[in-house]
């Protein structure tokens, strides 16, 4: 949708600047066939007609004016200028729960009334909301550029991904109180999947305001560098009910928390109808893995990162790992949705993959599967689900008693290997 615009002035000549948000956000689940379901990992679904349907609007209009403001009935022109802003010293832990402030600061060469910019945040951090508003203004010490009658409008990801857009005047014209010094501040949060190193935030669409004849002097696209830790601390949890999960951490663990068990998948068996899992003791660091557990768990790990490993998706056999949040339409997600975890397929339905989770990339042959199923035992994969006994053998239960089907979240002895049944 185009935005808005206004071009003009009041009849007082003073220049007018004029803010405009719409905001509208629907949300439409509609009934699934069978039991409603529970994610396992994924926390956005799209359009998902097979399974969930979730329709997302999200409309917003911002007029962000400070744009070529008529007087005397004629435009004024921009004009380039070396005038630039710089950033505070600030270095960020990545999975830490503390906020962190930014401050942006303006080397300037002449008095202004006005601004205009957008910030685009790399992955992995992210500006929070201080008391409902993502931006505030100096405007109280004697270095500050900013007089109480200057007003901020802000929005963040409604223009462009990872994207905070802001625009800043004075209802009154008010001007600058000096050419250099504090304009803005807003504080980000830092993910645990944020590349260690040098943090870059991009700088366009950079415009300032003079009071006089409302010129517009255009500011060179820049960056500002905040730096990150090469350490992080990740929340780790798996299902109790589903027990199971998929992960991928930023550093190794050297051993399993208590009551969890790690597996890859790195291809298919000889019939190339099996995905063989194999049990790992230990977790290596950007390397997706499925987790199970019989009771569930929930805590933090912690290590160091190196940096020359990092991807914004990685990739170990037939698994791809989020270090970044990935929007897919292909592969297979890990979900529960009432009758235990299954990689259902995403079948061109646009899926939401936060950082830190997994997905499953099956060979072309297999890829028109609607489901997989798990299971664990001597020997361990994922299979398309089958209950008849004539394609898995002789059926029995732990105590030895023969059955003809195996039910969802039962644990049988087939050919000789325990075998959970996921569906």
């Amino acid at each position: 949708m185009r935005e808005p615009q206004f071009v003009g002035q009041t009849t007082s000549g003073v220049p007018t600047l004029f803010l405009c948000s719409l905001s509208i956000s629907i949300l439409t689940t509609c009934p699934a066939q069978g039991t409603p379901g529970v994610n396992v990992d994924i926390l956005t679904i799209k359009n998902n007609c097979s399974m969930r349907n979730v329709y997302n609007l999200s409309i917003r209009a911002w007029l962000l004016s400070l744009l070529c403001l008529l007087v005397g009935g004629r435009a004024v022109a921009n004009e380039p200028t070396d005038d630039h802003i710089t950033v505070n010293e600030v270095t960020l832990v990545p999975g830490s729960t503390d906020t962190y402030q930014v401050e942006i600061s303006l080397v300037g060469s002449q008095i202004y009334t006005a601004y205009q910019m957008d910030i685009l945040f790399p992955p992995g951090v992210e500006p929070v909301l201080m008391r409902d508003v993502y931006v505030k203004l100096f405007n109280t010490d004697d270095n500050d550029l900013c007089s109480s009658s200057h007003t901020i409008g802000v929005s963040y990801g409604a223009i462009k991904e990872r994207t905070l857009r802001m625009s800043c005047a004075s209802l009154q014209n008010t001007p600058f109180y000096g050419k250099s010094g504090k304009l803005l501040y807003f504080k980000v949060k830092a993910s645990p999947y944020l590349k260690p190193g040098d943090v870059v935030l991009q700088v366009t669409n950079f415009d300032l305001i003079t009071n006089e004849n409302a010129q517009k002097y255009h500011c060179k696209d820049q960056t500002l560098t905040l730096h990150a830790k090469a350490e992080s601390t990740v929340n780790l949890s798996v299902s109790g009910s589903s027990h199971y999960g998929t992960c991928v951490l930023p550093f190794a663990v050297p051993t399993l928390p208590d009551g969890v068990k790690a597996y890859s998948a790195k291809g298919l068996d000889d019939t190339g109808k099996l995905v063989v899992l194999s049990e790992v003791k230990q977790l290596a660091a950007y390397t997706p893995y499925i987790l199970y557990s019989a009771f569930g768990y929930s805590g933090s790990l912690s290590g160091a990162v190196d940096a020359s490993q990092y991807g914004e998706v990685v990739s170990d056999g037939l698994l791809r790992g989020a270090i970044a949040p990935q929007k897919r339409k292909d592969g297979y997600v890990l979900q529960d949705f009432g009758e235990g975890a299954k990689f259902y397929a995403m079948d061109g339905v646009e899926f939401l993959i936060p950082e830190g989770k997994c997905w499953l990339e099956m060979p072309v042959a297999q890829a028109s599967t609607p489901q997989y199923g798990i299971q664990i035992g001597t020997t361990t994969g994922i299979t398309a689900p089958t209950t008849a006994a004539t394609v898995h053998g002789r059926i029995y239960t732990l105590d030895g008693k023969e059955v003809k089907t195996m039910q969802p979240g039962g644990i049988y002895v087939v050919n000789g290997k325990k075998v959970l049944k996921i569906k």
